[in-house]
């Protein structure tokens, strides 16, 4: 029996979702461009000076804020100074430093002490875009008394604060209640798609319902509607995942650069791209049960012994396979990111 030819319907979902895995495959070439991903850890170099011998209460205090991975530097933050007596005794209110125009991620703020002692100083940055926001604290000793060259080079050496740390995501509804609703959305799309093939395998593989010897046909009636339906929702929120939920930041995956720099970042990129490959073969596989399932009820009675059948069951099987390997890799993914953080925050041995 000749193959029955593709619907439109099936023509226009095939090129739709061909058309996702393009763009998920050349999405670095369009965003790179446009926003520059720099991971989720900072370095912050804390430097106190005494701009004037005649007021040993006064300090500049000059904060350099780069980015941990690429050393780009953190411009447009909001970077807040607090301070208080070792003894809790005096404070002063928070002081906003001023951002350096050109200067690479400097900040920089004089502030008059009340009294002379150890102070406790609290420095806080947070990050454009509502991304995080993270803080380092150290202790300045306002002295009264003129320093020797060696003791200035030695105390400006002490001030000299480098802190790694993590930018910790504050919960808002954007990106984070967005996010959770992608990842649910995401996962009752798979479930959809693989609830709709696996009544597609039984059928192959188990026959016809003798009390429903009509079931062929409704589920060809429903099928390609179902599939294209729950494959479109996996593609756009692999998109989204892509770009906001990957280890750096927006857009994420797209900018290999990044993505290359952190740890095990070149295998979340194989394991990445094994996902899109084996979503591609989930796209085949539909057409071709969709197809099959067409062909076999165009009989006026289908019955389960015909040879289209055994097609049926080839197809079936390998969507099925092809489900229990993207189960897998996302399982990997999810290791690898968990990977990337911990290799990132932990210190070099």
């Amino acid at each position: 029996m000749d193959a029955v030819a593709p619907t439109c319907r099936s023509r226009r979902f095939a090129a739709t979702i061909f058309a996702g895995l393009a763009l998920l495959v050349l999405g670095p070439a369009l965003l790179v461009e446009l926003v520059a991903a720099h991971g989720k850890q900072v370095a912050i170099a804390v430097t106190s000076l005494l701009p004037d011998p005649d007021q040993p209460l006064l300090r500049l205090y000059r904060a350099r804020a780069t980015y941990g991975l690429d050393g780009d530097p953190v411009e447009g933050a909001t970077v807040v100074l607090t301070a208080r007596r070792a003894d809790g005794t005096s404070g002063f209110p928070a002081q906003t430093l001023t951002e350096v125009k050109g200067g690479g991620g400097l900040y920089v703020g004089e502030v008059v002490f009340e009294r002379f002692g150890a102070w406790e100083l609290h420095l806080t940055v947070q990050a454009v875009l509502n991304q995080g926001e993270g803080s380092v604290t150290f202790t300045d000793d306002i002295r009264p008394e003129a320093l020797t060259p060696g003791e200035k080079s030695a105390r400006q050496a002490e001030s000299e604060r480098v802190a790694r740390l993590q930018l910790g995501f504050r919960f808002d509804w954007w990106p984070d209640v967005v996010t959770i609703a992608m990842r649910i959305g995401h996962s009752l799309a798979g479930l959809s798609y693989f609830l709709v093939t696996g009544v597609a395998l039984g059928l192959a593989w188990f026959g016809i319902p003798s009390r429903y010897p009509d079931f062929p046909r409704r589920l060809d009636r429903v099928f390609l509607p179902a599939a294209a339906t729950s494959l479109s929702l996996l593609l756009f929120a692999g998109l989204y995942s892509a770009a906001f939920d990957a280890p750096v930041a927006f857009p994420g995956i797209y900018d290999l650069g990044a993505m290359r720099r952190i740890p095990y970042g070149d295998a979340y990129l194989l394991v990445f791209l094994v996902k899109v490959a084996l979503f591609g073969g989930l796209v085949v596989l539909a057409l071709r049960i969709h197809r099959t399932l067409r062909q076999w009820t165009a009989n006026p009675v289908p019955s389960a012994d015909e040879p289209i059948v055994a097609v049926l069951r080839r197809a079936t099987l390998l969507n099925a396979a092809a489900g229990l390997a993207v189960v897998v890799d996302v399982a990997v993914l999810v290791y690898l990111h968990y990977l990337s953080h911990l290799g990132a925050f932990l210190p070099a041995q």
